[in-house]
């Protein structure tokens, strides 16, 4: 396999290249305003929009949980650990009412596995759904808007479903939390592994 080196890229390849590579998940405490504005956001859910999709038949949508929202979030999210837990500590409750408010803006993805003719399997759909919010974040990337992903127990507990009227066919996969890097964590060295350690011939 002949190796090219960066600086043989393209300069659009170069660009794309340092997208990924800069990308960093931030957690959602240290994102605060300003989130993406509606063009931005708009430009976010575009990229989404052309993540593959075996037979188009759209397996995945995304829901925007408003700021005047967020306070039904919390509820559900407490409603959800004292149903998990009955004997949850009030530190506990406190702590699973302000993860709704973190983030300036919060989305949640879903996948749904309703039937389709041809079939489209689940994991199919999982994956067209894994490209869209790759695209999301690394749209993100390039309006220099920090972006994480989250997820936990309450993520399809009663409460997360019927205050965001998930059907039957539908479950929620994850949060998006998009908004201004606050603080970063100190640099840490990534460990990314060289291609040959993952790539084979049959």
């Amino acid at each position: 396999m002949t190796h090219m080196s960066e600086d043989m890229l393209p300069d659009a390849s170069k660009n794309l290249l340092l997208q990924m590579t800069a990308r960093r998940n931030v957690a959602p405490k240290r994102l605060v305003e300003p989130g993406p504005n509606e063009e931005q956001l708009n430009l976010i859910f575009r990229a989404a929009s052309n993540a593959p999709d075996h037979e188009c038949i759209q397996p995945w949508r995304f829901i925007v949980v408003p700021h005047n929202k967020r306070a039904n979030l919390a509820n559900a999210f407490v409603q959800a650990l004292k149903h998990r837990d009955p004997n949850a500590s009030q530190e506990q409750i406190d702590a699973a009412h302000e993860k709704a408010f973190r983030a300036p803006c919060l989305i949640m993805a879903v996948i749904s596995d309703l039937p389709s003719e041809p079939h489209v399997p689940l994991n199919e759909r999982l994956i067209s759904l894994g490209c869209a919010i790759q695209n999301m974040l690394l749209m993100a990337e390039t309006l220099a808007i920090g972006s994480g992903i989250t997820s936990g127990k309450a993520m399809n507990s009663q409460s997360i479903r019927d205050l965001f009227y998930l059907t039957d066919h539908e479950e929620g996969v994850c949060f998006l939390n998009f908004g201004t890097v606050s603080s970063r964590k100190p640099a840490r060295p990534r460990a990314r592994a060289s291609p040959s350690a993952f790539v084979s011939h049959l």
